[in-house]
């Protein structure tokens, strides 16, 4: 191998993760300028600014943790040093149809983030107060460039969430008791487009069945993301088609016969191209086994030379506890 004059970093004897699946192998890394110069064994180098022994230690590209729900941690904590201690390089927030893509929302009374947070991700009021006093924002524009002001440790990303969707046209009120009128369809439409445009990830929605709300009187109301029906849904899914951004959703328990029909939505055999799903999922190996192998094979057929789908799925890892009243 030709020998290099300089690189800024030099990794010496490190046991490489390339993520192509192959058999890891003992390497050197060259860096410069942010990016990778050259990597193999025993690479020849005139001078390096910093050399670092990686005797030991794996070296593999960063991992991108594709659903977070950091979204408030951010503005608190922006190095998020557990995501990047654990080798995340870049993080996707705005998952299962929340965020904080228009700001705090706090109008009329209303508090739309305490009310969808903090029963979903079993946060504390008092805590999620504190995020909220550090946004600035008020819509989706804004929201992105605000990451450009703050000491972020990995990379953010971003879904336009569905339930905060709802709630900045519709109110978080209305958002849970009636349908969207014709206008407030349209409006959400254009607030998809604009966001694609500036540069989200695409949408995600919410359908698990013990996501509830918070604040009175609505304690036994689902957030707002599961009264989309299917006339308000997929105007704004086939906005993320068309850019080819992803829907991020999961399956409604109670309803899997329209989870299956929404899941076919990403077939491209009659449309413009596939959509591009990312569907989380509980697998429950105990309750319900084989499920996992169900999964494959539903994604097999979506993804077949007949549909000309692109659904992949998400499964939970660990064990986690479920209150009786959500």
């Amino acid at each position: 191998m030709k020998q290099l004059d300089h690189c800024d970093t030099l990794i010496r004897n490190a046991l490489v993760f390339d993520g192509s699946g192959k058999t890891p192998q003992i390497e050197d890394l060259a860096i410069k300028g942010g990016k990778v110069l050259a990597r193999g064994p025993d690479l020849q180098v005139g001078a390096a600014t910093e050399t670092v022994d990686a005797t030991g230690k794996w070296l593999l590209p960063g991992m991108l943790d594709i659903h977070t729900h950091l979204d408030l941690e951010v503005e608190v904590n922006p190095g998020l040093p557990e995501a990047v201690r654990h080798g995340s390089t870049t993080v996707l927030v705005g998952n299962c149809s929340l965020g904080t893509a228009f700001g705090s929302q706090r109008r009329n009374g209303e508090d739309p983030i305490v009310d969808c947070f903090t029963r979903v991700e079993n946060m504390p009021k008092r805590v999620l107060e504190k995020c909220i006093a550090k946004m600035d924002w008020n819509n989706t524009a804004d929201y992105l460039k605000h990451f450009e002001k703050i000491p972020l440790g990995p990379n953010v990303a971003a879904f336009l969430p569905h339930s905060m969707l709802r709630v900045e046209v519709m109110g978080t009120e209305a958002s849970i008791t009636r349908p969207p009128t014709k206008a407030e369809r349209k409006k959400m439409a254009e607030l998809m487009e604009s966001a694609m445009q500036q540069g989200y990830m695409g949408l995600s929605t919410d359908q698990i069945v013990f996501h509830y709300l918070s604040n009175d009187p609505n304690k036994q109301i689902r957030i707002p993301s599961h009264f989309a029906e299917d006339d308000e849904l997929r105007p704004i899914i086939e906005i993320v088609r068309k850019h080819k951004g992803v829907w991020q959703t999961n399956p409604d328990g109670q309803r899997m016969l329209r989870t299956l029909k929404r899941y076919f939505w990403s077939a491209g055999r009659f449309r413009r191209g596939p959509l591009k799903i990312s569907a989380l999922t509980a697998v429950d190996f105990v309750s319900v086994p084989g499920v996992w192998q169900k999964m494959l094979k539903l994604g097999s057929v979506i993804n077949s030379k007949w549909f000309k789908g692109k659904i992949h799925f998400q499964a939970l890892g660990g064990g986690f506890r479920m209150w009786s009243d959500g």
